[in-house]
């Protein structure tokens, strides 16, 4: 647990060259309807895209065209021609992990533009943030509860949260994440 005592080696965020994106939308097919089990469900079509590395993964994209998910705002595929998309399973964000993103350790070492990723008990993923300000105490290897990162949770707008707000979360994510680079 990151400890709140001691000196403070204070923001590290750094920008970051913004690499292009990760996914080849003119091969975007669609692949039939689906709808995501929310309080209020959300109508929409599933989707297979093909990454730059050549992999294809599944995205959602809702009827509305306007709602993503936290994978959609992590992976850029809310800025999809047609529309937003969110990565729609674990299999699909662990291929995009495997072959876009490489895991930062210690975590420490994280900058703005990482992302982290919380994972479920079972092994898949349970949400996935944008890291803004990561704040590391003098001596630790790991990030601080007040780090700030750029979440989207379920149908909710984006809002920037602590590390302690999105661990302490009404979807519990919890600690267990681990904080990734872009190749």
């Amino acid at each position: 647990m990151p400890g709140h005592n001691g000196s403070e080696s204070g923001p590290k965020s750094v920008e970051a060259a913004e690499p292009g994106p990760i996914f080849k939308w003119e091969t975007l097919c669609e692949a039939g309807p689906y709808r995501l089990r929310y309080k209020e469900p959300v109508h929409g079509k599933l989707f297979e895209v093909k990454l730059t590395c050549g992999r294809k993964v599944t995205v959602f994209r809702a009827d509305e065209e306007e709602f993503y998910f936290c994978h959609g705002l992590t992976f850029g595929g809310k800025d999809a021609p047609g529309g937003p998309v969110s990565p729609f399973s674990g299999e699909d964000v662990r291929t995009i992990l495997e072959y876009h993103y490489r895991p930062v350790d210690p975590e420490s070492h994280a900058v703005g533009g990482d992302i982290l990723i919380w994972w479920r008990a079972s092994g898949g993923t349970s949400h996935s943030a944008i890291l803004l300000n990561p704040v590391v105490e003098l001596g630790r290897n790991y990030l601080d509860y007040r780090s700030v990162l750029r979440s989207k949770n379920g149908v909710l707008p984006e809002a920037d949260m602590t590390l302690q707000q999105l661990i302490d979360a009404p979807d519990g994510y919890g600690e267990s994440y681990t904080v990734f680079r872009r190749r």
